[in-house]
């Protein structure tokens, strides 16, 4: 019987899930036939080409992990994150699916935090198209604001401020940053690639 699925489209969701670095090798296989596909339109035969074509590139991340620096991309982008977080940036990976998303988490970080009285000065995130999109490309593009500040220019003046700082420490790091200025544009950092080792390796 052939397919039902499609299996380039597939495939290709099961690359983004492997190759993201965010998901244990055990998960990929439930997340195609249980969140991204219908189960209940899935035959046999379809479940059995993911569960090999999920282990086929989760073994082929596994041997490409081995020949990578101990640092990667990631991780240099994890220590630009860092960094922001020490100066009271709210720094997020992953954030939601959406800028709409990305800004809830950020907003329930904030209220966590104390508000106002936190002292945090602003945000910086990516969601999961954003990872997606990162994964195929290289290039990752961050959103980012100037906080919860009520006064509008105030506000703006520190979004401004806060994305030459994240533009600045992503250039240190050794990433391309390219931002017009405009703080209603994001920041596209050029990492390269993207490799991020899995929590199971």
């Amino acid at each position: 019987m052939a397919l039902t699925l499609d299996p380039e489209d597939t495939r290709g969701r099961i690359h983004d899930l492997v190759w993201c670095g965010f998901y244990p090798d055990a998960d990929v296989e439930w997340m195609i036939t249980d969140e991204y596909l219908d189960p209940d339109e899935l035959t046999g035969e379809d479940r059995a080409w993911i569960k090999a074509e999920a282990a086929r590139a989760c073994a082929a991340k596994r041997a490409a992990e081995a020949g990578w620096p101990a640092q990667t991309e990631y991780d240099r982008l994890e220590a630009v994150f860092a960094q922001l977080r020490a100066e009271k940036i709210i720094a997020l990976h992953r954030a939601g699916n959406t800028l709409a998303d990305g800004h809830d988490d950020v907003r329930e970080q904030w209220r966590a935090a104390g508000r106002l009285s936190s002292g945090i000065r602003g945000c910086c995130f990516y969601h999961s198209q954003d990872l997606d999109t990162a994964v195929r490309t290289g290039r990752l593009h961050l959103a980012f604001s100037g906080g919860m500040i009520p006064e509008i220019d105030q506000r703006e003046a520190n979004t401004v401020v806060v994305g030459r700082r994240i533009v600045e420490l992503l250039r240190a790091a050794g990433f391309g940053a390219n931002w017009s200025g405009d703080i209603n544009e994001r920041i596209e950092a050029d990492l390269g690639q993207w490799r991020k080792r899995g929590p199971s390796a």
